[in-house]
């Protein structure tokens, strides 16, 4: 095809270069970025950098230049900025196949204080987010038996070797595992900080503290702590599942270290592109699956104080919160009727 050509089908499909700004619109663009930049540092995603903010808003259909977004959170957030700069790590050597060759799980218990216990795992090749679940506790092994059971019936298959810290929770899901592969090797226990591939991803942030601080929150009080996960327990998991998406479709760069660059979904699904093993999952049979699903329990997470709330909020005409704002103010009025009837 020669260059004309490409310009004239250019031309007729409507394609172009990609732009950032217009003239017209830089104003109100620039505007409406700082704006959004400013309601990220300042809800669950406080802790990310001017890169994971510019991904962000990319996905959102907010196109300016990385450096412009850079020089936002240097202004909005400056202390953030210098500590992440301070930030230094010592890696380990670290080998991988490809994708399905070993995954790592692992739980987060920075808001368990709070009634929140998240359980993620990765790919250890694609760093490819698998799931990232809040529940009542990470230390249920049917709770982690059942998150792993999902994702080897989505892929139709499990890995290669199941990676875990030493916690009795993880339990279930490794002889899941080993039942699999009828192979008692195919799960293998390390120490926590030997599992940094989950635990180094994990992270989250909540307005609990806050609520804490201002004497609205109790954690001494039952009846709080139950209105607390009922308001909050759903917009918790819908910013995981984001954290979720952002994390799978962003780029890895190009590193010193031996580790390989790209997107965790394309480095998942498309391996051969990336110079890796592929067809690394081994199939399992619906009867198996099947046979492991009916012997797990499935824990009821039901309670008199979650079914009271429930009927209170329908009661008032209180629509289920959708972000952080929505569910502090459906818990402030839910504590306030169920302690004082107001």
């Amino acid at each position: 095809m020669s260059y004309s050509t490409l310009l004239r089908r250019l031309k007729a499909y409507g394609l172009g270069r990609r732009s950032f700004l217009t003239k017209d619109d830089s104003k109100s663009t620039i505007q409406t970025v700082r704006q959004r930049v400013s309601e990220i540092i300042n809800g669950p995603g406080s802790s990310g950098g001017y890169r994971t903010i510019w991904h962000t808003l990319e996905m959102e259909g907010l196109r300016v230049p990385r450096i412009i977004v850079q020089d936002m959170l240097k202004e909005l957030d400056p202390e953030g900025t210098q500590l992440r700069k301070a930030h230094s790590l010592k890696r380990r050597s670290y080998v991988n196949r490809g994708p399905n060759d070993s995954w790592h799980m692992d739980g987060l218990d920075k808001l368990k204080a709070f009634g929140f216990a998240t359980h993620g795992a990765i790919d250890g090749f694609s760093r490819k987010t698998l799931w990232l679940e809040v529940a009542r506790s990470n230390n249920s092994p049917d709770n982690i038996a059942m998150y792993f059971l999902n994702i080897v019936q989505e892929l139709k298959g499990c890995l290669v070797q199941l990676i875990t810290d030493l916690g009795t929770e993880n339990g279930l899901a490794a002889s899941m595992q080993c039942y699999f592969h009828d192979n008692p090797d195919a799960h293998h226990y390390v120490s926590s900080p030997r599992n940094q591939r989950i635990e180094g991803h994990c992270g989250g942030v909540i307005f609990c503290k806050d609520l804490e601080s201002e004497g609205v929150l109790d954690s001494t009080s039952e009846l709080r702590m139950e209105c607390l996960w009922y308001c909050y327990a759903t917009v918790l998991q819908n910013d995981l599942n984001i954290v979720k998406e952002h994390w799978n479709s962003h780029r890895i760069r190009k590193s010193r270290h031996n580790t390989v660059s790209g997107r965790p979904d394309s480095l998942f699904y498309l391996p051969e592109h990336h110079g890796a093993v592929e067809n690394l999952l081994l199939k399992v049979p619906q009867s198996e699956v099947d046979y492991v699903s009916e012997h797990i329990v499935n824990m009821n997470n039901g309670s008199e104080y979650q079914d009271y709330f429930e009927y209170a909020r329908r009661s008032l005409g209180i629509n289920l919160p959708s972000d952080w704002q929505e569910a502090d103010q459906l818990y402030r009025k839910l504590v306030a009727v169920a302690e004082n009837g107001i």
